[in-house]
């Protein structure tokens, strides 16, 4: 009785098997890793442009202005009250937004009245 053998040696395989294989890693790449960069370059754009009396909100959620950027030390020191001048030191990943440049407010929640 003959062995049936699954794979021949020397076989051709057809490249079509291969088609759903390829295009998920396609459609995952456009729809995973490049966007994400996306988001990477904008936020690292955002951190470079941040300067002098820039309104910043942080992760944490604390809304300042900027008093100066150490580029080279990545930090950036925050006034929080203009009243006493406290201020804070920060790394730069630390800012999430950047609410208005150079006191200009922006078109985000600031600039809309708050709900009592």
């Amino acid at each position: 009785m003959p062995v049936h053998i699954l794979a021949q040696e020397g076989g051709f395989t057809n490249p079509l098997t291969y088609l759903p294989i390829v295009a998920i890693l396609v459609l995952g790449y456009f729809m995973l890793i490049r966007p994400e960069q996306k988001k990477a370059s904008d936020a690292q754009k955002m951190l470079d442009g941040i300067k002098k009396n820039d309104r910043v909100e942080t992760i944490g959620g604390i809304i300042a202005t900027v008093v100066s950027v150490k580029k080279d030390q990545q930090e950036v020191v925050l006034r929080l009250d203009d009243k006493s001048g406290t201020e804070m030191r920060v790394r730069m990943r630390a800012i999430a937004t950047v609410l208005s440049r150079e006191g200009k407010t922006s078109d985000n929640a600031e600039s809309q009245p708050a709900k009592s």
